[in-house]
């Protein structure tokens, strides 16, 4: 297999990023994973300094305040792009919403396409236990992003995604100005723009939280008017 970056971002993730870190290299022995933590205030990367220290395929990136997982995961994808021998770029959450085991067909899948996205809304998937708050937020931003760009995903807010190398250097980072989950509309846009193609694998979502919702109104706010100014100006 060609060598691969797993980008993480993380914020109050010391109960999980150890385990997490473990099992990622039990399915990817030999990939290279960039950690990019937001100044966690309960020692997130004290947590990783203290067990992966020593271990060359972990980067550690520790960013002075919070800063949105979007961002987080822009600086992880620049840093593994430093080495020219990596050739798929994961990003994946820190909660073990995102299964490890999937790691392994994300990267298969890109033989036939540029990009592949874990999908909970793939004909195949599985979503198991969910609020209904939360349901309707992650429907809701799908339909109007499918609507508004055209993109052909049936999951737009997943991000456990897998891109090959050549795609992620086509984006303009420099252009994505958003911060939360909405960039990952905008890094789709523009590999739909460029006419790359888009893949899907279908999963089993188990929420870690099944209650809590990680976005504000903030954050919703942000990607309702990204969107539009995707559709309008781009």
């Amino acid at each position: 297999m060609q060598k691969s970056v797993v980008v993480i971002p993380t914020y109050k993730s010391k109960k999980t990023i150890k385990k997490l870190v473990k099992k990622v290299l039990r399915h990817l022995p030999k990939t290279k994973i960039v950690i990019v933590d937001d100044s966690s205030p309960d020692g997130t990367a004290n947590e990783i300094k203290k067990y992966f220290a020593k271990d060359r395929r972990i980067t550690l990136i520790v960013r002075e305040k919070k800063g949105g997982r979007g961002s987080a995961v822009i600086e992880g994808f620049r840093e593994g792009l430093k080495d020219r021998t990596i050739e798929f770029f994961i990003e994946m959450d820190s909660d073990f919403a995102h299964k490890p085991s999937d790691l392994p067909r994300l990267i298969d899948k890109t033989q036939a396409y540029d990009t592949v996205v874990a999908s909970k809304y793939h004909l195949h998937s599985h979503i198991i236990k969910w609020s209904l708050k939360r349901r309707l937020i992650s429907r809701f931003a799908n339909l109007w992003i499918k609507l508004m760009l055209g993109i052909s995903l049936t999951d737009n807010t997943n991000g456990f995604r897998c891109y090959k190398r050549h795609v992620l250097e086509a984006v303009d980072f420099n252009s994505i100005s958003s911060k939360g989950f909405i960039v990952l509309t905008e890094i789709a846009y523009q590999i739909y723009k460029k006419g790359f193609s888009f893949g899907e694998i279908p999963i089993d979502f188990i929420p870690v939280d099944l209650n809590r919702s990680n976005l504000n109104l903030k954050e919703i706010r942000e990607a309702f008017f990204t969107v539009l100014r995707l559709r309008l100006f781009k």
